[in-house]
């Protein structure tokens, strides 16, 4: 963390990737236990979800990706990318239909590109001698939040886990990775629109 908050340039990302880390970590934790709350799912249903965003992720990430960044820049898809998956996560949080749920794992293309995209960026900012410190600060990151995300979201689950199939409030997992991908999207418009000044304002030689 103490490097990577070091880093010229990374500035509030580093938030931006410890919010989306742990939204995606709660995802990770909750997903089963909440369709089965909520929709009675079993390992039928909850194995192809799974699979489902398995293959959006690897479409997106194999073939997608990089096309994408040849039609808009990378601060521009991290911030696309987390309005996507904010709505995302909203949504999961009140669906009401089976059917939903795999609609919009198939509509939140832009979603799977967030985590690499920030990566990305944040790596980018890193000179040649900390490259490889940087990635594995990022990756230590990224196992903290992994430790955090069973303390939080089994809380959660305990709290919902009684209430009748189909209530919203056992959506409450996902309408806190929703808050957290919001605060990301601000925190990243915030460090992007603050870089930009910054350039406008340095002199050119």
């Amino acid at each position: 963390m103490r490097d990577l908050t070091q880093l010229k340039g990374a500035g509030r990302l580093i938030a931006v990737l410890a919010c989306t880390g742990l939204a995606q970590f709660l995802f990770n934790t909750c997903w089963v236990l909440y369709t089965t709350f909520k929709f009675g799912w079993g390992p039928f249903e909850n194995g192809w979800s799974l699979a489902a965003v398995g293959v959006v992720s690897a479409v997106v990430q194999g073939l997608l990706l990089e096309r994408i960044l040849k039609l808009v820049s990378p601060r521009q898809l991290a911030v696309l990318g987390l309005v996507s998956s904010t709505l995302a996560y909203a949504l999961w949080g009140a669906a009401t239909q089976t059917w939903m749920m795999f609609a919009i794992i198939f509509v939140n293309v832009l979603g799977a590109t967030v985590a690499s995209t920030i990566q990305s960026i944040i790596s980018g900012a890193a000179d040649a001698k900390t490259q490889g410190k940087t990635l594995g600060a990022i990756s230590a990151l990224n196992s903290l939040m992994a430790v955090l995300a069973p303390v939080i979201g089994t809380p959660l689950l305990a709290m919902v886990s009684e209430l009748p199939k189909g209530d919203w409030r056992i959506g409450a997992p996902f309408y806190f990775c929703a808050v957290l991908q919001a605060a990301a999207l601000m925190l990243a418009i915030s460090h992007f629109r603050q870089e930009r000044h910054a350039r406008r304002a340095t002199p050119k030689t």
